[in-house]
């Protein structure tokens, strides 16, 4: 049984107040751990790099559509754009890797930077195979934009790590894998005890501990593997006749 996100916070209280291990939360130290802990994972979404889950999701693109927005769950873009479809699986952190599939073939997508493609690419009105992915983030959510757009149906797949949404005391830490608890209650209770003012609560064995299992989580993370290949060859003629272009 997955523990409470209040439970989880009691015991890492108890880290830097070993004294008196029964001895309840004071004052706002529970809603000061529960910002921290949301904090951590909101700074660990910023590269992916200590999000250990990776996810694929996928969505149907056709003519007209010329990007995806990846989004937090329940998340409306105003003004609604028509050009645009929508994965509401959290605000896109690392993408490993992106493909378009027609009648079950695959054709893989090359990621490039936004920087990277205004420097050489002109957007409209080129349609055919999309063959490139440029990423724009923003704010709450993160653009991927196909290049060229799609001539036809496609389904988009992508995979990568996903920011989680911020929990409450009363939510549980079913979404984060038991393995990474370890980690996030040491790191969880090293920052709140200098935001307490308590530094000399944190030990060396505490550090030492905290080191261990920061090692143990980023060994169990997913990382990115890329395959290098010619790019001038990902669209032979036989490509072109299976996509219609």
């Amino acid at each position: 049984m997955a523990l409470t996100v209040r439970q989880f916070i009691y015991q890492a209280y108890h880290l830097i107040n070993p004294s008196n291990p029964t001895q309840p939360l004071h004052g706002n130290d529970q809603s000061l751990m529960l910002m921290v802990l949301n904090q951590l994972l909101q700074s660990y979404a910023s590269t992916g790099l200590l999000i250990t889950i990776a996810d694929t999701v996928s969505v149907p693109v056709n003519i007209g559509i010329k990007s995806i927005a990846f989004t937090p769950q329940g998340y409306v873009i105003t003004p609604p754009d028509p050009t645009l479809a929508q994965i509401s699986n959290g605000r896109l952190s690392n993408l490993d890797s992106a493909w378009l599939v027609l009648s079950g073939v695959t054709y893989p997508l090359i990621m490039k930077s936004r920087d990277e493609f205004l420097a050489a690419w002109k957007y409209e009105p080129l349609q055919g195979l999309p063959r490139f992915l440029i990423t724009y983030p923003q704010v709450d959510y993160v653009i991927g934009q196909l290049y060229p757009a799609p001539s036809q149906f496609f389904d988009f797949f992508g995979r990568g790590k996903f920011q989680l949404a911020e929990l409450t005391s009363n939510d549980t830490m079913g979404l984060v894998p038991q393995y990474y608890h370890r980690y996030l209650m040491f790191a969880t209770a090293k920052d709140t005890a200098m935001y307490k003012g308590r530094a000399d609560a944190w030990t060396e064995k505490l550090e030492a501990m905290y080191q261990e299992a920061r090692d143990i989580m980023i060994a169990s993370s997913e990382i990115n593997l890329s395959i290098a290949g010619d790019e001038q060859s990902l669209l032979n003629g036989a490509w072109r006749v299976r996509a219609g272009i």
